[in-house]
């Protein structure tokens, strides 16, 4: 399984007394916790000695890595995580739909929808579980999109009113509904295009040529409707 670089808040703090961490080990841990997860343990049933038994580690090395089962967590979903996708030279529509569109890539790993949808699960009992996800995990594509869309609005294409929380949300929300909540694939870039031709029909300033009520340029077919 590929791991990407992980962001130092989601690996915890370095080992104490300048003792050199043991990639190889790092490795097993988060592997063995993804593995424990993904075969249906939850978040309440995982344990720190059910990962050091399976990692065939000590539960003292796992300590020295993450200081709690929330930390382990975040850092093994933020191993399966991608790097957000070069955006120099691009155009506001297509720097939007390579970022939705990193979405689909990410969320080709089934195992990955099943462990959001566990770590969704927890939500109502752990909270700060979730916000921290948000904070680290996909902190670095939440942050992009919000360069993006301000660019579009310093740059006069999209609306001085436009609330960028919420446009975020309108973007990666149609397709974390359809690869997390009803588990269906999304074969092509289409589905991305159609989700920012959309956003940007409602979201284009007047002077730009597609307000609201106006086509986009780009139509594709409507196999993969918005779910």
């Amino acid at each position: 399984m590929p791991h990407a670089d992980l962001p130092a808040t989601a690996t915890g703090p370095e080992p104490r007394g300048g003792r050199r961490r043991d990639p190889a080990a790092d490795l097993a841990i988060l592997d063995s916790t993804l593995g424990l997860l993904g075969e249906g343990c939850s978040f309440g049933d995982l344990s720190m000695d059910l990962v050091a038994q399976r990692a065939g580690v000590a539960r003292a090395t796992i300590y020295r890595r993450w200081r709690n089962k929330e930390e382990l967590v975040l850092a093994a979903l933020g191993s399966l995580d991608l790097p957000v996708p070069p955006l120099d030279g691009l155009g506001l529509r297509d720097r939007l739909v390579a970022l939705v569109d990193q979405l689909r890539h990410r969320g080709q790993d089934t195992n990955l929808h099943r462990l959001i949808g566990s770590l969704l699960g927890e939500a109502v009992r752990r909270p700060q579980l979730v916000e921290r996800f948000e904070a680290t995990v996909v902190a670095a594509r939440h942050e992009a999109l919000l360069r993006v869309l301000r660019d579009g609005v310093d740059s006069g294409e999209l609306r001085a009113d436009l609330h960028l929380d919420d446009a975020i949300e309108m973007l990666t929300g149609p397709m974390a509904a359809r690869l997390i909540l009803r588990q269906r694939p999304v074969e092509s870039v289409a589905f991305a295009e159609r989700i920012v031709d959309t956003f940007l029909n409602g979201t284009r300033t007047a002077r730009t040529g597609t307000g609201p009520g106006t086509t986009p340029e780009h139509r594709h077919p409507a196999e993969e409707p918005l779910p």
